[in-house]
C-alpha cells in the first residue's frame, strides 16, 4: 500500500502556509469554481436558445449580446499579454471580485436576456483567475512542491463539481438562478431562493479574499520547481496535453449534464445525478490518496482511456437498449475524465520552454 498511497497531507500544507491561508485558498477556489461551473452550464444553454429557439437576425440586440458572450469566451487567451503590464496578483484578485459581482447580479435577475453576457463574463474572468492563480502559486518559493499545490487546486475544482451535483440532486437546481424568470412557474418566488444562498457566499468569499488569501511572490524564486531534466516536459508534450484538455472540455459539456444522459438513455435524472456524485467522490479520493506516479503510469493510462473510449462508443450503441448499463459506463468514464484533467494540470505545472506558464495555462 505504501507504494500506492500518496504522501499528500493537509497538515503539512498548514505548517507551510498557515491554516487560515489554506482554508482561504480552498474555499475561494471552490466557490469561484462553482460559479464558473454554473456559468458554463448557463452559457451553452443561453447560446443554444439564442441560436435555435429564436429567429436569428430578427432581434438585433439579442444577436449582439450573443456575439458579445462568444467574444468573452476567447479573451482569457490574452492573459499573458495583460500580465506583462499588470501584476498577476492584481489580475487574480480583480478577477475574483468581478466573478462575485457578476454572479450576484445574475442571481438578482435585474435585466432580462443577459444570461449569455453574465455567463460569458464569468467564464472570461475565471480564465484570468485560474491562469494567474496557478502560475503565481506554482512559481512561488517555499517548501511546497508544485504537485502538492496542484492537488489543492484540483481538489477545490472537483469539490465545486460535487457541490453543484448535490444542489441539483436535492431539487434545489441552480437552474432557478440561470434560466430567465419568465420560463419558470411561480418565478416571483423561486427566483429569490438561490439569492438567499448567493449573498452569504459572496460575502464569505470577499472576506476570505481580502483578509486571508495570500498574495504570492514570484520574483527570483526557483525553489518550488522540481529540478532535474527528467521532471521537465518539452514543447511537444505541452501541446499534446493542451490538445487533450480541449478534447476533454468538449466531452465535459455533454456528459456533465445528467439530464442529457437521462434523455438519451431514457433513465431517471436523479439516478444519473447520484452516480455522477459517486464518480466525483471517487476521483477526489484518488487525487488525495493515490500517488500521481501510479495514475500517470503509461500502462494504466492506456487501459483507463481505452475503457473510456470503449464506454463512449457503447453509450451511443446500446444507450437506447441497455439504458442503465450505459449510464453506469458513462459515470465510470467520468472518473477517468476527472483523472485526465488532474494529469493535464499536473503536467502543465512542469513544462519547460520559452513560453510563460501563464500563457500556456490560459
Amino acid at each position: 500500500m505504501s507504494k500506492i498511497k500518496s504522501n499528500f497531507s493537509f497538515t503539512e500544507l498548514k505548517k507551510n502556509i498557515g491554516s487560515k491561508s489554506l482554508i482561504a485558498i480552498i474555499t475561494v477556489n471552490t466557490l469561484i469554481s462553482l460559479f464558473f461551473i454554473q456559468g458554463l452550464r448557463g452559457f451553452f444553454s443561453a447560446i443554444r436558445i439564442a441560436l435555435f429557439h429564436v429567429v436569428f437576425g430578427e432581434d438585433v440586440m439579442a444577436n449582439l449580446l450573443t456575439l458579445l458572450g462568444l467574444i468573452f469566451l476567447f479573451l482569457p487567451g490574452f492573459t499573458n499579454t495583460i500580465s506583462k503590464k499588470i501584476d498577476k496578483n492584481r489580475i487574480m484578485i480583480f478577477s475574483i471580485y468581478a466573478i462575485l459581482i457578476v454572479r450576484l447580479l445574475w442571481a438578482f435577475h435585474l435585466t432580462g436576456n443577459l444570461e449569455v453576457v453574465y455567463s460569458g463574463l464569468i467564464i472570461m474572468f475565471y480564465g484570468f483567475y485560474l491562469s494567474t492563480f496557478l502560475t503565481t502559486w506554482i512559481e512561488e518559493s517555499g517548501g511546497i512542491k508544485a504537485n502538492q499545490k496542484m492537488i489543492v487546486a484540483i481538489f477545490s475544482f472537483f469539490s465545486a463539481l460535487l457541490i453543484d451535483y448535490l444542489i441539483r440532486t436535492i431539487g434545489f437546481s441552480q437552474d432557478i438562478s440561470l434560466i430567465s424568470p419568465g420560463l419558470i412557474a411561480d418565478w416571483r418566488i423561486t427566483q429569490y431562493i438561490w439569492l438567499v444562498i448567493q449573498i452569504p457566499l459572496t460575502i464569505l468569499c470577499i472576506y476570505l479574499t481580502k483578509i486571508h488569501l495570500p498574495r504570492f511572490s514570484t520574483k527570483d524564486n526557483t525553489s518550488s520547481q522540481e529540478s532535474g531534466k527528467e521532471n521537465k516536459l518539452g514543447t511537444q508534450y505541452s501541446l499534446i496535453f493542451s490538445g487533450i484538455g480541449m478534447f476533454l472540455f468538449l466531452l465535459f459539456n455533454l456528459f456533465l449534464y445528467p439530464n442529457a444522459i437521462g434523455q438519451f438513455t431514457d433513465t431517471n435524472y436523479f439516478f444519473n445525478n447520484i452516480i455522477n456524485i459517486i464518480s466525483v467522490m471517487i476521483a477526489i479520493y484518488i487525487v488525495l490518496f493515490v500517488k500521481i506516479d501510479v495514475i500517470s503510469n503509461k500502462t494504466i493510462i492506456i487501459i483507463l482511456n481505452g475503457f473510456m473510449i470503449l464506454s463512449l462508443g457503447l453509450f451511443f450503441i446500446i444507450g437506447n437498449l441497455l439504458m442503465y448499463i450505459a449510464s453506469i459506463l458513462i459515470s465510470i468514464s467520468l472518473i477517468i475524465m476527472y483523472l485526465n484533467v488532474y494529469l493535464l494540470f499536473s503536467r502543465l505545472s512542469k513544462i519547460s520552454f520559452k513560453w510563460e506558464k501563464v500563457k500556456t495555462i490560459s
